[in-house]
């Protein structure tokens, strides 16, 4: 079927230049259009960039607003601020650039601002009485946390933005602790450059609760632009922004590529055109060749068969190896598996022989020599090794230089293994000395990672910002190198964030679930934590525990949390005892870890699991807050549940479960 294939192409020579053609123009013009898909892709993600970079802007600036109103919310509920306000304000206000007043409210009337200058009228005003504003400061309220209204029009002039946090005293609604943002300060947050603004639209809306209309902050246009428009929802104020891409330069790239592609197509339509007028000489040629090729084969065939060693034939100038049936009937192998002798050497020789083999081998091919027998280890299908002793003829030109190996490869594996027998013992020795150095090989190898992936996070951030600093060097103002300048110096403080955070995004892939002791894992997490144990004195008490099924490297981690935060979190008149108790049902192991800690005041236990979520000053308590938030994803992706119960300068109980059939990986 083939050959007449063939030979309608060699007779019709314009019906192969246009196939040639054809496929030609479909090949190339479907990598255009992929070219094409692929620009596109890149203008997607470099508009989901901006979008990212600008939404980072703007939450970075909103987290002073949240610190300055919760520092003043704090500040009220347990101390009171109207009789020092001023000065209260003024520090708040000197740590945070992005602000440019703050307030107090009781209940909803505002009784205290900062700066008073130029705030004057906003004193006395009541939000809850206002239409116009009650409902935004009611959706703080309802979520007991920050809520940002507007932009809005001040009663002392201008557009800002009111960042509202709900003050309670004795479990009771007192008031508000409120941050303005003026629309100047903001457009100043958010970052846009004329640069940016040239090749990319921003808009910054929202949904006004009161007309349910949407309500546009920066400045509207009527053209329609072509490139990727990408939008996000910024929860903290109910926004919407948008970014899109001006102009998309896809088509204009992929233009003349297009073009060229067409115009080889064309080429090779010629060419396969002119090609087709030559073969027939060719053919000729070719098919008596074949006929002596194929009687050739045949002799070869029948003198393989009359012995049973497995003969090949290696063409040193192409690779190629050819093998007889019994190589096959030998070991196993397809015959026709590997075609390049190296290959074949290096993966089926026993490794301890490969290098003499090898070099024996080259040495032959280089040498003056025609003849070589050697004996070595060879790999069967089975994954055994069987013992072969090859013989080889060199077949070479007329300049002495090697062009063929010839060789027949026979199995001795009985005859050796009789002889090994004898030397079984020391072999035996020698395998466990093998072992040994291959424990300690891992050892080392384990230390060594383990060091450079605690060091990579914080060289990545150093290389990172370096990288930006040099790549946008003419862009970057003085201010801007000076921003990078901090964060450098700043990276060990992040140092631990980002180690926690990459703790909490790997919590969501649990791993390969196997089976192992948790007694195994306790005594690694003691090992992790022998630093903190040593310099508390403190005690873990655990019965043995059971034999589980899950995922070990996450084990590991819910555990090590746990009982690290019982240690820190310690009385400092009390040694830390940290007890461990398990029982088990039919669906789930059941864990129980007990300490004797500072405990934690029961408004706070519903947000111990909350991201970033921290019950004490940074200066007295280290962390991030993102532990307990990795328990917790731990345990849900083993399917199952986790819980505390605690009493201030009693201690602290965490309860938690893990499916021992989990649903999924």
């Amino acid at each position: 079927m083939l050959k007449a294939i063939f030979k309608i192409f060699y007779q019709f020579p314009k019906i192969t230049g246009f196939l040639g053609f054809l496929l030609t123009f479909l090949v190339t013009q479907f990598l255009t259009l992929k070219d094409y898909q692929l620009i596109l892709s890149q203008e997607e993600i470099e508009t989901r960039e901006m979008l990212n970079s600008i939404e980072k802007n703007i939450s970075s600036g909103l987290n002073y607003a949240f610190a300055a109103t919760r520092t003043l919310a704090f500040l009220e509920e347990n101390y009171g601020t109207l009789d020092n306000f001023e000065e209260i304000g003024s520090a708040i206000i000197k740590n945070q650039p992005y602000l440019d007043a703050i307030q107090l409210l009781e209940q909803g009337e505002i009784v205290a601002v900062y700066p008073l200058e130029k705030n004057e009228k906003a004193l006395g005003l009541d939000i809850l009485q206002s239409p116009h504003l009650r409902t935004e400061a009611l959706i703080a309220l309802d979520k007991s946390n920050i809520y940002f209204a507007g932009p809005l029009e001040l009663t002392q002039g201008g557009q800002a933005i009111v960042g509202r946090y709900p003050i309670y005293k004795d479990d009771e609604f007192w008031g508000f602790s409120a941050c303005i943002i003026r629309m100047e300060t903001f457009e100043e947050m958010i970052g846009l450059t004329q640069e940016l603004t040239g090749r990319f639209y921003f808009q910054f809306s929202k949904i006004n609760p009161n007309t349910l209309r949407e309500e546009f902050f920066l400045p509207e246009t009527d053209e329609d632009f072509s490139g990727r428009k990408e939008s996000l929802v910024l929860d903290i104020g109910d926004w919407k922004l948008s970014v899109q891409l001006k102009e998309s330069k896809a088509f204009k790239s992929v233009y003349f590529l297009g073009v060229l592609r067409l115009v080889f197509a064309f080429i090779l339509g010629f060419v396969s055109w002119y090609l087709a007028f030559l073969p027939s000489l060719l053919r000729k040629k070719i098919n008596r060749q074949t006929r002596k090729l194929k009687k050739s084969n045949e002799r070869f065939y029948y003198a393989s068969q009359a012995t049973s060693e497995a003969i090949w034939d290696w063409n040193l100038s192409t690779g190629y190896v050819y093998r007889t049936e019994n190589f096959e009937k030998l070991f196993g192998h397809p015959r026709n598996k590997y075609t390049d002798n190296n290959l074949f050497w290096n993966e089926m020789i026993h490794p301890d022989d490969r290098a003499l083999v090898l070099s024996r081998v080259k040495a032959l091919i280089h040498s003056d020599k025609n003849h070589w027998e050697h004996q070595f280890r060879f790999k069967k299908s089975d994954g055994t090794y069987a013992y072969v002793l090859d013989k080889v003829v060199v077949i070479r030109d007329k300049n002495g230089k090697a062009i063929r190996v010839i060789g027949a490869s026979q199995d001795v594996t009985e005859a050796v293994e009789a002889q090994q027998n004898l030397e079984k013992m020391g072999q035996e020795l020698e395998k466990r000395a093998r072992d040994l150095e291959l424990s300690n090989a891992e050892l080392e190898q384990f230390a060594f990672k383990a060091s450079q992936d605690l060091q990579e996070p914080l060289r990545m951030i150093r290389s990172f910002l370096k990288l930006i600093e040099r790549k946008y060097e003419a862009v970057l103002d003085a201010n801007g190198k000076q921003y990078i300048h901090y964060a450098i110096d700043g990276s060990e403080r992040l140092k631990k964030i980002i180690l926690d955070l990459l703790e909490y995004s790997k919590a969501e892939n649990i791993g390969l679930k196997e089976h192992f002791s948790l007694n195994e894992t306790i005594e690694e997490v003691k090992f992790l934590l022998k630093a903190q144990i040593q310099e508390t004195n403190a005690i873990i008490l655990f019965d043995p525990l059971p034999v589980i099924h899950a995922s070990k490297i996450a084990m590991r981690q819910l555990f090590q949390n746990l009982i690290s935060n019982a240690i820190k979190y310690r009385s400092e008149n009390k040694t830390p005892v940290i007890n461990l108790d398990w029982h088990e049902n039919e669906e789930y192991w059941f864990f129980k870890i007990t300490d004797n800690g500072i405990g934690i005041p029961k408004k706070f236990q519903d947000k111990v699991f909350l991201v970033f979520e921290r019950l004490h000053p940074q200066e007295k308590y280290s962390g991030t807050g993102l532990g307990l938030s990795i328990c917790k994803k731990i345990v849900e992706n083993h399917d199952g549940s986790i819980s505390m119960t605690s009493e201030p300068g009693q201690g602290t109980i965490f309860y938690f479960s893990i499916k021992k059939k989990m649903t999924s990986l």
